[in-house]
């Protein structure tokens, strides 16, 4: 199994955060027109825990009207008085999990994507202080998180083949402790750590608990319309 050159500086804080900065700003970004789409940010928080670096996410509350029981990163939509996507972005994640904006060191924008629900997504990457007094809304049912070492290993990928308007896509999935990443928000997660290895990182095919664990919650959600 190939490993990454990024893994030798994973340890060492201010040169990781430095290879982010350098390589987003050296990425050309894909911006999408948003047209009808409704536009919106998230934050993809990066923290140090124990020497390792972790990407921070949210397990949705059963109670949200969208997404339920999902695990995404905080964010949501623009409103009229934001100050750009960024503000967008971090105004979202302290209302979802309490961090304070000024908390938050920006590193740059990924590429906008756009989510089934008809969402027009820009993720904003930022690291954060850890241990943090986190404070999560109704919104969110708990905090989990992402070892970035193991998204950027080849066997944590998984992804099967389908259809978004009119375009084949790969829909991507990661267990992590605590559920399955998939979606949107596996997608903006493996373009993030693809960006960092320089190269589109393999994946397999979904196991069975992967698949077990997204059908379940989408039984609970009631389903979503066919993607193609």
């Amino acid at each position: 199994m190939q490993e990454f050159r990024i893994v030798e500086i994973l340890g060492h804080e201010q040169g990781l955060k430095e290879y982010i900065r350098n390589t987003i700003a050296a990425h050309r970004r894909r911006i999408i027109p948003r047209e009808d789409l409704r536009e919106s940010a998230v934050l993809l928080p990066l923290c140090w825990k124990t020497g390792e670096p972790q990407v921070v996410v949210t397990k949705r509350s059963l109670d949200v009207e969208h997404h339920k029981g999902e695990i995404s990163f905080p964010g949501g939509r623009v409103e009229s008085d934001d100050k750009g996507l960024v503000h967008t972005a971090l105004r979202e994640a302290e209302e979802e999990i309490g961090l304070c904006q000024s908390d938050v060191e920006v590193l740059g924008l990924l590429d906008d994507h756009i989510s089934i629900m008809g969402y027009h997504i820009t993720p904003v990457v930022g690291t954060i202080p850890y241990p943090y007094d986190f404070c999560i809304n109704s919104e969110s049912e708990t905090l989990l998180m992402v070892p970035l070492r193991q998204a950027l290993r080849e066997d944590s990928w998984m992804a099967e083949r389908s259809y978004f308007r009119g375009r084949g896509i790969n829909i991507y999935f990661i267990e992590i402790e605590g559920g399955v990443v998939w979606g949107a928000t596996a997608r903006m997660l493996k373009h993030f750590v693809d960006l960092l290895a320089g190269q589109p990182i393999p994946f397999g095919t979904v196991s069975e608990s992967a698949r077990t664990w997204v059908k379940n919650l989408l039984d609970v959600q009631g389903g979503y319309k066919n993607l193609r």
